[in-house]
């Protein structure tokens, strides 16, 4: 095809290199199906719980085993007009995170995917809920809660 053996190479790795764009292309396509995968069988299982007869925290842990997924979290909010407890739910085998809101005003659970810029956030509170409970004391994380709340209600 090409006298010129450089030429030939570099021919060749431009064909490699986009064969491996679009393979991490379809790669990322896939783990997010995956998560969004995860993510609406959490959403079935909360659904088919019998919230409020079932408790939040009972709900969460039937998400978390049901889905396979690991709790990351699972807070009271004190400082939110509507919601009254957040939990996080990460994902084993997409990687993505879940969250669940009780949602006081009208005794739901809303279910809803963090998205990617949430993800520091979400991290943040989790640290804090595995720190002992004499450093919890020492760091409010109401801050980082309402950060949370605040952005999923923008979006």
């Amino acid at each position: 095809m090409l006298d010129n053996p450089v030429a030939s190479l570099a021919y060749q790795g431009t064909q490699q290199q986009g064969l491996v764009n679009t393979l991490h292309g379809q790669l990322v396509a896939d783990m997010a199906r995956i998560s969004d995968l995860d993510s609406v069988l959490i959403e079935m299982i909360v659904k088919g719980a019998a919230y409020p007869t079932i408790s939040f925290d009972s709900i969460v842990d039937l998400a978390a085993s049901g889905s396979g997924g690991r709790l990351l979290f699972n807070m009271r909010v004190d400082s939110h007009a509507d919601i009254r407890r957040v939990a996080a739910i990460a994902s084993t085998s997409g990687g993505g995170v879940t969250l669940l809101l009780l949602d006081f005003t009208d005794m739901s659970i809303e279910v809803c995917e963090a998205t990617t810029d949430l993800y520091p956030v979400v991290v943040a509170i989790a640290r804090w809920t595995n720190q002992p409970l004499n450093e919890q004391v020492s760091a409010s994380c109401e801050p980082a809660l309402l950060k949370l709340l605040d952005a999923l209600s923008a979006s």
